[in-house]
Order: structure tokens, then sequence, then C-alpha cells
């Protein structure tokens, strides 16, 4: 098997990812970057359309104050004061450095547009390009890194498994879709900045690369997740037409939503705020409307549209192409998979459970809590890129050998990796969505274990290069693993906090509780942690 050799391994380049590399670069390391798909491409930061911060055009009464405390009230007492102090205290230095490397923000005149967010209490999120804030970011970073000599880059591969010694990381076996090679990468630091798990779900926001491969690389290697019954679904994405299936609408917070008998029911649920409510919020309204039988629901923005088309003009010409003009009609719309709030637990550096092991991003759990604000994804990514990278840099030791296994294919079996996909899909979708009940907890759960069964006994037609089955096939194992933690926190979350809503168990536990999920000796175990307000976000 070849070896490559690095300082800091980046495993994913959206945004998190390539922030991760260019600061880690900065202290002369050298850092290898991975993508299973094309760099700065292939993830969800591309599909962002805001991002929430700090800067010069702030409201005279904002400031990581007021920011903080929005964090905390959305996240329903599950986010880590750690973290949430450092996204406040970092989010302008890292804007700064962004703009700097030539990044142009969206601005009316000389003033930086900025603009309202459900959740946040004074204005705070600025775009660039236009409403693709997303592309404007990676644009830059991805520029950043190109023009680096110690950055290098290694598009179309897949890692299969982290490399560990005792309790250390050191690199990782990755797959060369290219020509079906098998590499292993020793690397002094290694981050994880794969996105979230969006494929679990047939509707979702997310790219197609979106299957919780970090989360599973991480429970395979030791790592704890944190907080992982926590999805967030965005409660405003179109369902129809099925070109654009999971598009989520920016402007719903201003727009109005009806049910099939043309009832505003926000006004039941949400008084005071209507449409501007957290998604959390939001999205249990409908979910709740739908099963009552008064689905459909439609979004009305025809009253706003000259001020949609001002903000958003992108998500309205999408949807125009796509034959839902939003000046004339309503569009049909329902909650979508959009992010998982938890993931692999890490302190205020990135620094996970591992040593040599470290995470930023959407893979990354304990920011958000149990619902995140709006536009804060971008916002994650940049600050705990930027650290995960500088520590990592400033980690080095010694790398030990161990033995590897390279994947070992049926290739006469009797199942098909993408129907094992769509099984998971299915699985995830009837008992693990908005609204959710104990039974189907349990029962989504044996169906995984049933799923797990049919990955010894696969099906693969082709082993030639860019084979789709062998991308499925190691999908659909990260896939699995990464459905069977969610489920499994969910059943051991017996209350309704934040994006968990289990109609068996509607009261909210007093105190708050974190729910950890480790593997270990092939099982995965469950640990309750009781919240502190001083707590760290790195325990043992």
């Amino acid at each position: 098997m070849k070896t490559i050799e690095t300082d800091v391994l980046v495993i994913g380049s959206g945004t998190a990812g390539l922030s991760a590399a260019t600061y880690a670069a900065q202290d002369n390391k050298r850092v290898l970057i991975l993508d299973k798909g094309a760099l700065g491409w292939s993830g969800s930061s591309t599909g962002a359309v805001q991002v929430a911060g700090l800067g010069s055009w702030s409201h005279e009464q904002d400031g990581p104050e007021p920011y903080l405390q929005d964090i905390y009230k959305s996240g329903r007492g599950l986010s880590s004061p750690v973290l949430a102090q450092t996204l406040v205290n970092d989010i302008k230095t890292r804007l700064e450095d962004l703009i700097d490397w030539g990044l142009k923000l969206d601005r009316e005149g000389e003033q930086v547009t900025v603009s309202h967010t459900s959740g946040h209490s004074l204005p705070r999120s600025v775009s660039a390009k236009k409403g693709k804030t997303g592309l404007g970011l990676l644009h830059t970073l991805r520029k950043k890194v190109t023009k680096d000599d110690r950055v290098a880059t290694w598009s179309d591969v897949m890692t299969v498994e982290l490399l560990k010694t005792h309790k250390r990381v050191y690199g990782a076996l990755v797959l060369d879709l290219s020509d079906n090679t098998f590499y292993k990468i020793k690397s002094k630091a290694t981050i994880l900045a794969t996105g979230g798990a969006g494929q679990l779900y047939p509707i979702t926001s997310n790219p197609v690369q979106s299957t919780g491969d970090g989360y599973a690389l991480a429970l395979k290697a030791g790592a704890s997740l944190i907080d992982f019954e926590q999805v967030q679904f965005y409660p405003v994405s179109i369902m129809e037409p099925k070109s654009i299936a999971g598009l989520c609408i920016s402007f719903y917070h201003y727009s109005k939503l009806f049910n099939k008998h043309g009832e505003r029911f926000m006004k039941k649920y949400a008084p005071d705020t209507l449409e501007d409510a957290t998604r959390d919020k939001l999205s249990i309204a409908i979910a709740s409307e739908t099963a009552e039988g008064r689905g459909p629901i439609w979004l009305d923005a025809t009253e706003v549209i000259d001020q949609v088309k001002k903000e958003f003009p992108h998500e309205y010409q999408l949807c125009k192409d796509r034959g839902v003009d939003l000046a004339i009609e309503r569009a049909q719309v329902g909650p979508a998979a959009h992010f998982i709030m938890g993931g692999v637990r890490i302190d205020q550096d990135g620094q996970t459970d591992l040593d040599g092991l470290f995470a930023a991003g959407e893979v990354a759990g304990g920011l958000h809590g149990g619902n995140r604000l709006g536009n804060n994804a971008l916002s994650e990514c940049l600050v705990f890129g930027a650290r995960a990278g500088q520590k990592a840099a400033a980690y080095s030791q010694n790398s030990n050998n161990i033995s590897l296994e390279p994947l070992h294919l049926n290739l006469k079996g009797e199942h098909r990796p993408h129907e094992i996909k769509s099984e998971i899909q299915r699985v995830m979708s009837d008992y693990f969505g908005v609204i959710r009940t104990s039974e189907e907890l349990t029962t989504a759960l044996s169906e995984i274990n049933t799923i797990k069964h049919k990955l010894k006994d696969v099906h693969i037609s082709s082993i030639k290069p860019y084979s789709r089955e062998i991308i499925d096939y190691i999908e659909a194992t990260h896939m699995t693993l990464t459905a069977e933690a969610m489920t499994l926190s969910g059943i051991h979350r017996k209350e309704s906090r934040g994006a968990h809503f289990n109609s068996d168990f509607l009261e909210q536990m007093s105190p708050a509780h974190h729910i950890l999920v480790r593997l270990g000796n092939n099982q995965l175990k469950v640990l309750h942690k009781e919240v502190k307000s001083d707590e760290s976000s790195r325990q043992n």
C-alpha cells in the first residue's frame, strides 16, 4: 500500500476545511486537503445565502453579548458556553481576514447590507456575491490555498477509516476513486471537516455528498458524538417541483404560510411572531398541520415580492425557472432535512476526545445545542475551521504504524448498495422526522440493525474507476452507523427539547442534560451528562 505523509490532513474542502487548511499553512506546515468530490464545490457551503457576524457594519446595540444571548436562547439549554463564547468573540476577526483576502460584501451604496434573520434579536446577517455568500467565501478561501505552496489538494478520494494507535489518530486510509487504489496517509494532526448527513433523508437541502461520513469515521476511531438526535429541518423548503425539492426559502419570515384550508396557521402556534419564529418551532407547527390533515402547506410571498427580488434574487429566479413564479402564485413548502446540530464533541480549538483528531463545521457538535440560529453555519465554519487549523498546526507527535485491512467486498451478494441507501432514507423519513414517538424510534433502530446485516451481503457489479457502486457501498456504511447513533441518541432523550420533539414526552427535563454516544467493542454506548453553566465542551 502506498503511503503519503503530511503535517496536517484536512478531510473535506467546504468552508470549514478550506479555513482550517489556510490557517494551518500560516504556521508553515505541510497541509493536504482531501475531498470525495471537487475541491471547494462538493459541500453544503455552496448553497449558503448569508453569514451571521459582527463587524464595522453592526447595529449600534449589537456586540458579543447580545449575540451570545441569542445563541443561548436558541440552543434550548444545550449550547456549550465555551463554544458559543468562542464564536461571538472570534467571528469579527475571521470576517475581517476574509475581506482582507478579497471577499466583497454586498452593499447598498457605501453601506454593507445587513439583514434580519429569525431568532436573532438584531440584524447581523451579511452577504456576498448577491446572496451567494457560500460561494463567495469558498472562492476567497480556495484562491488562498491554491496559491500556497504548503497546501496540496486531492479530489475524488474517499476516506474509509481513520488510523489510530492507542488513543491517538495519526492519519487515514483513503481510496482514490480514479483508479480504486488504497493509500495510507500519515499525518501529525487530522481535521474532520466533512459536513453533515442530510442524505439520510429523501428530501434535503444538502448535496449528494452529505452522507454522514465524518460522524461514522469519528465513532469508529473512538470519539464521542454529542446531542446527535438534534436534527434541524429547514421549515420552509420547496416540496414541488421535485427538481428543486429541498431548496430553502430564506424569506419565509416576512412571507405568509397557509394550510390547505387557507388558514394562516402560525397565528395559533406563534401569535406574537407568526412566521418569524425559530426553525424548530416553525418545523413542528408545519409538521403538526400536515399530520392532522391540513396539508399541504403553501408559502405566499406575493405582497413582498419586490423585497424578495431585491434581497434573494437567486432564490426567486431559480423558482421561476423551475415553474414557480412567486410574484403571482404560492409555492408548496415543508420541512427538509437541513443541518445536524449534534456531532463530534470538541473543545474551543476543535480538539476531539482523541489526540491528533480535530473537527470543525457541521460535523462538530455542541455549539448550536437544540436549535441553530439562521446563518450561523458559515460563521461556525470560519471560526472553528481557523481554530482547528491553528491548533492542529501546533500539534506534533511521532506517528506509529498499525496494520490495515482495506475493503473486502462480496461481489456476488444479494443486496445492492444504492438500495441500502434508499432503505436508510425511508427509515429516517418514516420514523425520525420532525415529530417522533417512542415506538417510531424503537422501530427505526430495529430496521437499521436489519440494514446493518445487509451490508455484509452486498453485490458489486463494477469495480472500475469511479465505480458508483463502490462509492455507494462506502457511503451506505457511513450512513448506517450515523443513522444508528442518531436514533439511539433520540431514544435516550426522553423529553422534547429543541429539534427533538417526542410526542410521548412533551415536557422538558430539568436540569438539562447532554447525550453522548460512543462506539466500544463494536457496540454503541450512551452516556448522559448534566449540563452545567460553566461546563467545558471537552469532557472525558
